[in-house]
């Protein structure tokens, strides 16, 4: 299934196509069809820490993601599964990016721009001000 949809074939990814290949990694896990030497190339795909737990919580909540489909269903299909999570059915999906990152990493401001000139001396912090 996987290697239908996603093939093997790449040299380099994006983050946004990391962790969609391993959200997929992680339904295929989910259903019984793993992909273990897929999923360390991807991996390796992002020698910083940050990059490799985003992707390692991406497969994290495919695979839940997929377990928790086949316990809600009577004796699910593995296709039907797979085709629900990852090829969508023909309908737009939304990324598995928002649903794979804790509340706490998603709300980090560190990618955000710095405000405009220095702080001042006289800025209480947000947990002091009424």
């Amino acid at each position: 299934m996987y290697d239908r949809t996603f093939g093997t074939e790449w040299d380099d990814l994006s983050r946004e196509e990391a962790v969609e290949r391993a959200f997929a990694l992680g339904v295929a896990a989910g259903v019984g069809t793993p992909h273990p030497d897929e999923l360390e190339r991807v991996l390796e795909a992002f020698p910083g820490s940050y990059d490799r737990s985003i992707v390692e919580l991406a497969y994290d909540e495919g695979r839940t993601k997929a377990l928790e489909a086949k316990a809600e269903r009577d004796n699910p299909d593995d296709e039907e599964v797979w085709s629900s999570l990852v090829d969508g059915v023909g309908t737009p999906r939304e990324s598995p990016v928002p649903a794979a990152l804790p509340g706490a990493i998603r709300e980090l401001t560190l990618t955000d721009r710095p405000r405009e000139g220095p702080p001042s001396s006289l800025d209480l912090p947000s947990m002091l001000r009424k």
